[in-house]
């Protein structure tokens, strides 16, 4: 790690230090506080108060400053190159780092009226003092940043895995099983490729696993644009929440602004493949909302955030009927928004076991 580096996203380095920013949260706050306390003593003997209050504290705010400056140093002279470093040795560089600031405290009381003798024991305490507190301090610095860096990996890799949003939640639970079945009133979007076993016929699985890759990467870009949860594919279906796990007042205004940025995306990405001599994709989707059971299915070493519920069969069967370029959502989502929409009676569809008829609208784009 480069020492001198701002305080970015943690990394594991070799080494496992924390950055220069991020140790003075810890070495100016000590520097001062010990400083104010010698301040307080010598102000007390003296009958100086306001004086010795005032320089000490300027003098131990400088030693918080300095003791991080001095690491690269401590390291060079504990160190061979490239070495990581042993409990010992981290503990060595930080004492020799709290030495160094020390010492040219001490030293920079010569710049303040001499009302003590430079020698006066008391001045001692940085050189001791940084020195012996800089170990804890370094030490403590570097779990709490190493920590962060665990943290930060594990949410980018399981980020990759579930959507930003449940990784969160996941991370942030206190308890060993977050993310426990509740019911929600969620918006559902299921997008489907048309002719993807044609597709798969005619490229090849080399070139439709790289075509897949290219318009999964477009659409949960464009998902993300408008916070939806990614929570599973399917083949070349792409199944979206909304209003789940987070709340989301405006769930279906969001699932529809999704859809036709998708539909728009894949127009841009069809743009695109035509100048490399490719076939276009063509995709379907549907958009259907009401009560569903959410939560983490599986087993201890398998768990997969699911939603289970008629609003979840419902859009996938749709998305499998919507034609080519189409948006379709339900009567359920029409009647919420049709002030805001334009969508036509596309056709009734039969609901399995016979229950009746669904109209669904096809949403203009």
């Amino acid at each position: 790690m480069n020492f001198f580096s701002g305080e970015t996203t943690p990394t594991r380095a070799a080494s496992s230090y924390a950055p220069l920013t991020f140790l003075w949260r810890y070495t100016i706050p000590f520097g001062v506080a010990l400083g104010f306390g010698l301040g307080l003593g010598l102000g007390a003997v003296t009958n100086d108060a306001a004086y010795y209050l005032s320089k000490e504290t300027i003098l131990g705010a400088l030693a918080g400053i300095l003791a991080p400056l001095f690491l690269p140093l401590a390291r060079r002279l504990v160190l061979p190159p490239s070495d990581a470093s042993s409990d010992l040795r981290h503990y060595l560089i930080y004492f020799l780092a709290g030495a160094g600031a020390g010492v040219v405290v001490w030293i920079a009381n010569a710049f303040f009226p001499l009302k003590r003798p430079l020698w006066d024991a008391s001045y001692l305490l940085y050189p001791f003092g940084i020195a012996g507190a800089m170990p804890l301090i370094g030490l403590v610095a570097d779990a709490v940043w190493n920590q962060r860096a665990e943290r930060q990996r594990t949410r980018a890799i399981f980020g990759k895995y579930v959507s930003e949003s449940i990784a969160q939640r996941v991370l942030d639970a206190q308890t060993g099983a977050p993310l426990e079945g509740e019911t929600r009133h969620a918006t559902v979007l299921i997008s489907d490729i048309r002719g993807f076993t044609r597709m798969l016929q005619e490229l090849g699985a080399e070139q439709v696993v790289h075509t897949l890759n290219e318009y999964f990467t477009r659409m949960i870009d464009v998902i993300a644009q408008f916070d939806g949860t990614v929570n599973k594919f399917i083949g070349d279906a792409i199944v979206v929440l909304y209003n789940a796990p987070l709340a989301q007042p405006d769930a279906n205004e969001r699932a529809i602004a999704t859809a036709r940025a998708m539909q728009n995306a894949v127009q841009a990405m069809n743009a695109q493949r035509a100048s490399n001599n490719l076939p276009p994709l063509h995709i379907g989707i549907a958009i259907d909302a009401g009560d569903v059971v959410c939560g983490n299915v599986g087993s201890p070493k398998r768990l997969e955030y699911t939603a289970i519920g008629a609003p979840v069969n419902t859009a996938y069967h749709l998305a499998s009927l919507a034609p080519a370029d189409t948006i379709y959502i339900t009567e359920t989502i029409y009647r919420q928004v049709n002030e805001t929409i334009s969508a036509t009676l596309a056709q009734q569809v039969e609901l399995k076991g016979g229950t009746g008829t669904l109209n669904v609208y096809a949403l203009a784009i």
